[in-house]
């Protein structure tokens, strides 16, 4: 009988339920069953749990198909820790832990994180990590050339320790040419297309804030047969996403065009998307002066204006109640969908809206 698998699926907080989702669904499509799959295992926002009756090889080729997710890890212990006692008690559980693969010839890197307040920092964390599996296992830590990655995550009074199986996040997928100092995470823009919902085959989907075209890239990979629209009022966004498509080789289907998605039927041309996918600025490079119930009432007018009648927008907004206030006052659109995002610290609002009548 083969032995339960259990690993751990790293996301953005707040998209857990879209990684539970997916997962079953490849299950499904791989004919395997017996899974169990749980969203924020011992309260870890972020993270989503599946154990199966599977090959960890079995179970980890699965998992790493998936476009919801950063990590896969092996978790090695979990435990609830007394206040003022997080460093004894991470100490004392690393000397009695196995970790699978680690041994006096096998080098080790501490990758920690934490959450909360504490009067430690994160790179305590790693100091009192280190120094423990060390003395338990005689490895060597090489914070370059390691073997094996330990993440130990400290979120309030909840730890965690497991063994990082990629190396790379899997939402880095793709291969930019041209980038952009804050960038959409592709594991973000999976999402956002499935709340979205599929069109049918030749219709069109627009992304008019395409910064370095993230959107346009997933939406090519996992929608073939879905004609892209991108557009910015920044020439070097257009060029750049142009080069980052072709580059990926998704650039069959697809366009960009120099536009202001406040103008959009004037500039763009077309007027029947099925869906609008975008991540519009959150302020920081428009200035702190921008009036945001005016910048999202624009842009609601010029999105009802090329977006079918049946057709459904998505997007992030860090000002969530402007964004509300103009649905509201604009009158053509409704919110069928909301929550809240945790991008590194950022808590961004994820709206769907569909056209009303």
């Amino acid at each position: 009988m083969t032995r339960e698998t259990a690993l751990h699926l790293t996301t953005h907080p707040g998209l857990e339920d879209v990684v539970v989702a997916e997962f079953r669904e490849r299950a499904r499509a791989a004919g395997l069953s017996g899974a169990a799959v749980r969203a924020a295992p011992s309260g870890f926002r972020g993270r989503v749990e599946v154990a199966a009756p599977w090959p960890e090889r079995e179970l980890v080729a699965l998992v790493r198909r998936l476009r919801s997710i950063h990590h896969v890890l092996r978790p090695v212990l979990q435990l609830e820790v007394a206040p003022g006692e997080e460093l004894a008690a991470l100490d004392a559980a690393l000397r009695r832990a196995e970790i699978p693969g680690l041994g006096p010839a096998t080098s080790f890197r501490i990758t920690p994180t934490r959450h909360g307040h504490h009067d430690f920092t994160s790179m305590d964390l790693a100091r009192v990590a280190g120094a423990a599996v060390q003395a338990a296992t005689g490895a060597p830590v090489d914070l370059e050339g390691f073997a094996v990655e330990i993440r130990v995550d400290l979120v309030e009074r909840d730890l965690a320790v497991a063994v990082q199986l990629t190396r790379e996040p899997l939402s880095r997928r793709f291969e930019k040419i041209y980038g952009q100092r804050v960038s959409l995470m592709a594991d973000m823009a999976y999402a956002m297309l499935r709340l979205a919902g599929r069109p049918e085959a030749g219709a069109a989907l627009l992304d008019p804030f395409c910064g370095s075209g993230t959107i346009l890239l997933e939406a090519g990979a996992v929608w073939p047969g879905v004609r892209r629209v991108g557009s910015d009022r920044d020439p070097r966004a257009v060029e750049g996403t142009w080069r980052n498509l072709v580059h990926n080789r998704l650039e069959a289907g697809a366009r960009v065009v120099r536009a202001d998605a406040r103008a959009l039927p004037r500039e763009l041309g077309e007027r029947d998307f099925a869906r609008i996918v975008t991540n519009p600025p959150f302020g920081r490079l428009l200035g702190t002066r921008l009036r945001f119930f005016d910048f999202y009432a624009r842009f609601l007018d010029a999105a009802a204006a090329v977006l079918r009648r049946d057709g459904r927008m998505v997007l992030l907004a860090q000002r969530r109640d402007a964004l509300r206030a103009a649905v509201a006052r604009h009158g053509g659109f409704r919110i069928v969908h909301a929550r809240v995002v945790d991008m590194s610290r950022l808590f961004v609002g994820l709206f769907v809206l569909a056209r009303r009548g």
